[in-house]
């Protein structure tokens, strides 16, 4: 067992060490119809091996046609960007968010990494959101003094961006037959949208329109050296006052620092918190608690609400507004801590996820591309089986994973209990949807803003594989397991209807506004 395992780690490493010219190449070279023909093929059989409910909101005989439409469609050879493109459209008729495709990158060797430093896209440095079908600057991190905050996108390289955000609108769905998420996340991620869909270049032109001024600027890829890191707020001391007891002041700064970015979940490379949490004054009401998460990802969540609902409850507010716009998800264990502060019942946050195996969730572990997770899994095979032998049961011939959040969960001995407002829109996506289910089945909060980007009555992912095809080289992932809540509505494929409609509009906060004057009145 020992020598097979050496043999194989051994055989990874040679494999890793020559594969990225080979890579490289494969992805830039023409891709024959008969190698794309079977890149289709496989990718469809991953798709109905792993995916645990995909004629969800397509029926089996439509994906088929779609499917064999692409396929006779391939007459030329063809690139690997250029068959994203007609790929994408069918995976996105799934109608399901989280299953999506990739196109393949130019890697950087070892060599080209050290010289120059890890390359990034040139858009990374941009924030974007879209209104009316256009385009407009949010952030610019890098904060370069040639471009302006708020300019309209006109066109990159001579594409009129409205063109090229009727063609991303092909490439991605939300969950069901939703219509508010698509504008809203192709907006946002306008970026990374025109980055899959073209060649990489180091610098692109950008015609941009402030007022009635018209300019162009070249927007430029960046380098970042490998050891390099963004620099965190710390507490500097000045040489000729490095003292033992300045010492000492200027590490417990830096303790304080480091506990409060990763208690709000502090993004170094955007310079802003994943979680904020105030109180907005009134002079009519008591203290309105206002809690924004933007992604339940990223830091120590538990200390953040535990911390936000002691002030609350401290405060006697007798109003909370969640703002859940631009929340594309994150963690259940996230989400289901949050509710235990907003309700005053037993509860069941989610029912056990169905699986097409019962090994299914070990699929990304034993089909990495780390040698290091492989080699893990396989040490470990006998711990793992054991694992799914206790959380994997079948009933009525399917699997199911159960969840300690499957089971009756019990609110926090504070949770809140007085008015609750959420803020919603198509971005609201996943996790945020699968804790606004929660919140609207039970009747607990009152909804401002659009429908959800995801569905009412569940999502496909927990767990993900990545796929990767192998002649072209795209990556497709998929959602190992169905989860929804406890709570279903019809029809189905629908998000979370606000109970208060009303249509965001950049530089103006209608739905915090239409809550404060609801708090007033």
């Amino acid at each position: 067992m020992i020598r097979k395992l050496f043999l194989y780690v051994f055989v990874l490493l040679l494999t890793a060490c020559s594969s990225v010219k080979n890579y490289n190449q494969q992805i830039s070279e023409l891709h024959s119809p008969e190698e794309i023909r079977d890149d289709i093929d496989f990718a469809y059989r991953k798709l109905q091996k792993l995916h645990p409910d995909l004629y969800w909101y397509i029926s089996k005989d439509s994906l088929d046609k779609k499917i064999d439409r692409l396929k006779k469609s391939i007459q030329q050879p063809v690139s690997s960007i250029t068959f994203y493109k007609q790929l994408a459209p069918v995976v996105a008729s799934i109608r399901q968010g989280h299953t999506a495709i990739y196109p393949p990158y130019k890697k950087q060797t070892r060599k080209e990494k050290k010289v120059k430093g890890k390359r990034s896209y040139p858009f990374k440095s941009l924030a974007f959101y879209g209104e009316d079908n256009k385009v407009y600057v949010e952030k610019d991190y890098e904060k370069n003094d040639t471009l302006v905050v708020g300019s309209e996108v006109l066109s990159v390289d001579d594409q009129k961006t409205s063109d090229l955000l009727v063609s991303f609108q092909r490439l991605h769905t939300g969950d069901g037959y939703n219509k508010t998420f698509i504008p809203k996340y192709i907006g946002h991620g306008f970026g990374i949208f025109y980055t899959r869909t073209h060649q990489q270049k180091d610098s692109i032109l950008v015609k941009l329109k402030t007022g009635d001024s018209i300019y162009s600027r070249y927007i430029h890829a960046g380098y970042s050296k490998k050891k390099k890191q963004i620099k965190k707020d710390t507490i500097t001391i000045p040489v000729e006052k490095k003292s033992k007891s300045n010492k000492k002041i200027a590490r417990k700064k830096n303790k304080e620092i480091r506990k409060q970015h990763n208690k709000y979940g502090f993004d170094a490379y955007k310079k802003e918190y994943n979680r904020n949490f105030k109180f907005i004054t009134s002079d009519t009401t008591a203290a309105i608690a206002y809690m924004k998460i933007r992604s339940f990802t990223n830091g120590n969540y538990k200390d953040f609400y535990k911390e936000s609902f002691s002030k609350i409850d401290s405060a006697s507010s007798k109003n909370l507004i969640i703002d859940l716009r631009g929340n594309l998800g994150g963690r259940l264990a996230e989400i289901e801590e949050l509710y235990s502060y907003l309700t005053d019942k037993e509860y069941v946050f989610i029912e056990k996820a169905k699986m097409t195996k019962r090994s299914s969730f070990l699929y990304p572990l034993f089909h990495t591309k780390s040698w290091i997770g492989k080699t893990g899994a396989i040490l470990f095979s006998p711990v793992l089986t054991t694992y799914q032998f206790f959380k994997v049961k079948k009933e009525k011939g399917d699997p199911y994973f159960k969840f300690k959040y499957s089971k009756l969960r019990t609110p926090k001995s504070n949770s809140y209990t007085g008015k609750l407002y959420v803020l919603i829109d198509g971005e609201s996506f996943s996790a945020s949807s699968i804790l606004s289910t929660h919140l609207k089945a039970t009747k607990r909060a009152t909804f401002v803003g659009e429908e959800t980007g995801g569905a009412y009555n569940g999502t496909i992912a927990g767990f993900f594989a990545y796929v990767e095809l192998p002649n072209s080289k795209i990556n497709m992932r998929v959602g190992l397991m169905k989860i929804n809540a406890p709570h279903t509505v019809e029809p189905d494929g629908f998000g979370i209807k606000p109970d208060v409609y009303i249509e965001s509009e950049k530089g103006i906060d209608k739905e915090l506004e239409w809550v404060l004057q609801d708090v007033n009145k």
